[in-house]
C-alpha cells in the first residue's frame, strides 16, 4: 500500500468530536480524583499491600475502557487511537497541573508521588492496550 493510500484512509474528526474527547478525558480525570480522595493513603502509599492490586487492575480496567468508549462516542474500534490519545493527554495534563500546583490528591508529598506513579502506569497501560486492541481490529486475520 502506498503512502498516499495510508493518508487517504485515516479518519478525520470534527472540532466537536475533539471537544467531546477532551470532555470525556476531563470526566475520567474527575473520577480518578474522587477515587484517590476516597481511598487515600490506605491504598496510595508505598506501604499499602493493596497498591499492587491497583497497578494490576489498570490492565483489565484499560481493556474495559477500550471497549466502552467506542460505544459512547460511536466510533468503530479501528478509528479509536486518536480519541484515546486525546483523552489520555487531557488527563495527563490535568494530573500534571493538579499534582504540581494543588493538594487535590493529597497534601502529603509521598502520597502525591505514589498517585503520580500509579497514574503514569495506568495511562501507559491504557495506551498499550489501545494499540493492541485497535491493531487487532484493523488486522482481524492476526
Amino acid at each position: 500500500m502506498s503512502d498516499q493510500n495510508l493518508v487517504a484512509s485515516r479518519p478525520t474528526y470534527t472540532a466537536n468530536q475533539y471537544l467531546l474527547y477532551i470532555v470525556i478525558g476531563f470526566v475520567i480525570w474527575v473520577s480518578g480524583v474522587i477515587l484517590v480522595r476516597l481511598l487515600g493513603s490506605a491504598v496510595f502509599s508505598q506501604d499499602s499491600p493493596i497498591l499492587l492490586l491497583f497497578f494490576g487492575a489498570s490492565i483489565p480496567f484499560g481493556i474495559l475502557i477500550q471497549y466502552l468508549i467506542p460505544l459512547i462516542i460511536r466510533q468503530p474500534m479501528q478509528n479509536m487511537m486518536i480519541p484515546i490519545i486525546v483523552m489520555v493527554a487531557t488527563t495527563l495534563m490535568l494530573d500534571g497541573i493538579a499534582i504540581t500546583f494543588t493538594d487535590i490528591y493529597s497534601a502529603e508529598t509521598s502520597m502525591k508521588m505514589v498517585v503520580g506513579g500509579w497514574l503514569l502506569w495506568t495511562f501507559g497501560t491504557q495506551l498499550v492496550v489501545s494499540l493492541i486492541v485497535i491493531n487487532r481490529a484493523n488486522n482481524p486475520q492476526q
